[in-house]
This record gives structure tokens, C-alpha cells and sequence, in this order.
């Protein structure tokens, strides 16, 4: 038999090469473990950001809920009264929904808010002449709700509460006056 071309390595050049390669790979374990480490972390964020989107879309679909029953008037409420209701099976979530009735409160045309002696003088029948020459009311009474939602997760991930106003003048509809939403361990 022939023989390969090349040099033959001796048996001290053999084991200084295995070191090498040894030695090349306890430097690279250090970065391969880094790396690895920052993609898990970049997958639990992008999990955990999926998983809160869904909590506030339960939190939007049980307001939106809360609005349409409002304004088709199957919510019905005095001043100072407050009713619940759940809204299930929005992308598994259940949102826990408060509806409550504020005291009304009486609004001029300059945008003050009367309270007290003040709104019970006021003639919400005096008119007058906007600058556009129109007819308009001085004082207008206002109904106000408040609509509480809150979805919960799992234990390990926060809450989300959406928290709005909701407006109506005597006799008209409903308009939304404030929406907030917040996510915390609440």
C-alpha cells in the first residue's frame, strides 16, 4: 500500500492539537450559553406581550359590551345604582365588568360643571343664541356611567383594567367621554 501524500504527525503533535480544539471550545461555550440565554429571554417577552394584547382585547370586547348594552338600554340605572355582568370566551378570557351610575351633573354652555344650590337653580329650559345663530340650551343635565373592567391572566402575568366614562344628555345617546387602561398586579 501506498501512503497518503503529506505529512505524518507524531503522537506529541496529536494530543497538542486536541488541546487546541479542547481549548478553542471552552471559549466558545461562554458565548453559545449567552446567546442562548438572550433568545429564550426574547421569546418569553414576545410571549408574554402576545398574551397581554389578548387581556386587553377581553378588556376593549367587555366595555364595547357594556357600551352597546347602554345604549340599547338594557342597562338601566338610577344615580348611584351600579350593576355586573361577565363577558366570557373572549380569546379564553372572561372580563369582569361594573357599570355604575354616577350622580348627574349640570353643564353650562361655557363648559362650567354646576354642583350643589347651583345645579338645582339652574333652568335647564333657558335658551339662547349660539355665535353660529343657532338655538342652543344654557344648561344641559348630563347622565353619567362609569364601565369597570377588569381580565385577569394567569397568576404569573398582570391584569389589565380599563376604566371609562360614558356621557349622555337628557334624552340623547351615549358618548364615550374618557377611556384609560392599566396593567398591573392589582
Amino acid at each position: 500500500m501506498e501512503k497518503e501524500p503529506g505529512r505524518e504527525l507524531r503522537r506529541g503533535e496529536r494530543g497538542s492539537a486536541l488541546v487546541v480544539v479542547l481549548l478553542m471550545l471552552l471559549l466558545l461555550l461562554p458565548l453559545t450559553l449567552i446567546l442562548s440565554r438572550l433568545v429564550l429571554q426574547w421569546q418569553r417577552q414576545a410571549a408574554d406581550f402576545y398574551a397581554m394584547t389578548g387581556l386587553e382585547y377581553a378588556a376593549r370586547a367587555g366595555f364595547e359590551d357594556a357600551v352597546s348594552r347602554l345604549g340599547t338600554e338594557r342597562i338601566q340605572l338610577r344615580p348611584n345604582e351600579s350593576t355586573r355582568f361577565e363577558v366570557e370566551g373572549v380569546g379564553g378570557h372572561t372580563a369582569h365588568v361594573r357599570v355604575s351610575r354616577q350622580a348627574d351633573s349640570v353643564v353650562s354652555l361655557d363648559g362650567r360643571v354646576l354642583d350643589g344650590i347651583e345645579a338645582a337653580q339652574a333652568d335647564l329650559d333657558q335658551m339662547t343664541v349660539d355665535p353660529d345663530l343657532r338655538r342652543v340650551h344654557l344648561f344641559r343635565k348630563l347622565e353619567v356611567c362609569r364601565v369597570e373592567v377588569t381580565v385577569a391572566g394567569p397568576p404569573s402575568m398582570a391584569r389589565v383594567r380599563l376604566g371609562g366614562v360614558m356621557v349622555r344628555a337628557t334624552g340623547g345617546t351615549w358618548r364615550r367621554a374618557g377611556l384609560r387602561i392599566d396593567r398591573g398586579f392589582f
